[in-house]
């Protein structure tokens, strides 16, 4: 697995996306989440697969941006805040992953081994089925009040569809972390394992053998119409809130506001609230 950030594999059925930067804590750049983007693209068109699922080596399923990303930090102090960098670095590829996650066509499912952050955060809340490795050592932040941002990933929409009002608004506005244990009884998790493995691998290894158990005995262009029904009843929520917060994010960058929460973060004057 060592040299590959992302990986790719088909396997019964299975489109296998595995993070794979460990040491990283699963944190991407946006090169990264670009090819994220690319591989579930490519996945949603592998001919003879019913499901997708996301999973991460080491102990955090993915620690969102990583703030020390070389192409920001590379870039010249004019560029930093202008347009046509931020409409290309973010606002693109922001709509485009949100659009390739929400309009998947296959299972979407996510083995999730560790905690969960900011716009990773958001595309977990996109998929269709999410186990967890050990609940008490998961949780989900949404750190954007916390960078000078807004919601991504149509986490305005999802986090509310799928955590009511009240917890979306503390994730949201209060960027307070939510635990496993809380994301269980509000139906975010369909199923943790809780002491049930003893790595990483092994429990990606289930989760895979469990979900083909599952799909194996089924109608599979069943599944994928049912698919298409259920995420019609959530299209208009997510496709307008994917829209309003790009600009709004977009209006940020160019502001200059998450460059500098974000040198302050890395400097440690500011914290996530874990």
């Amino acid at each position: 697995m060592e040299g590959q950030d992302i990986l790719y594999e088909v396997r019964d059925k299975v489109t296998i996306i595995t993070f794979n930067l460990p040491k990283k804590l699963n944190a991407l750049n946006g090169d990264q989440y670009l090819l994220l983007a690319k591989l579930v693209e490519r996945a949603d068109r592998e001919e003879e697969t019913v499901c997708t699922l996301i999973q991460s080596t080491g102990r955090y399923f993915s620690a969102g941006a990583n703030i020390a990303d070389r192409g920001l930090q590379e870039s010249k102090a004019d560029e930093l805040f202008s347009h046509e960098l931020w409409l290309n670095k973010f606002v693109a590829r922001n709509t485009f992953l949100t659009d390739l996650f929400h309009n998947h066509t296959k299972i979407l499912a996510a083995a999730v081994n560790g905690p969960v952050i900011g716009l990773s955060a958001a595309l977990l809340a996109l998929c269709d089925l999410v186990y967890v490795m050990d609940e008490s050592k998961f949780f989900l932040l949404a750190p954007f009040s916390n960078l000078g941002l807004v919601a991504e990933g149509a986490s305005s929409a999802t986090l509310f569809l799928r955590l009511g009002w009240s917890k979306a608004a503390e994730a949201l506005l209060l960027a307070r972390p939510i635990k496993g244990p809380e994301l269980n009884k509000l139906g975010f998790i369909n199923q943790s394992y809780d002491g049930q493995f003893s790595s990483t691998e092994q429990f990606n290894d289930a989760i895979h053998d469990q979900l083909v158990s599952q799909f194996s005995e089924l109608y599979f262009p069943s599944i994928l119409e049912n698919k298409q029904l259920l995420k019609a009843n959530r299209d208009q929520l997510i496709n307008s809130a994917n829209a309003r917060e790009v600009i709004k994010g977009f209006n940020k960058w160019v502001e200059g506001i998450p460059q500098s929460r974000f040198m302050q973060l890395y400097q440690k004057d500011i914290k996530h609230k874990f």
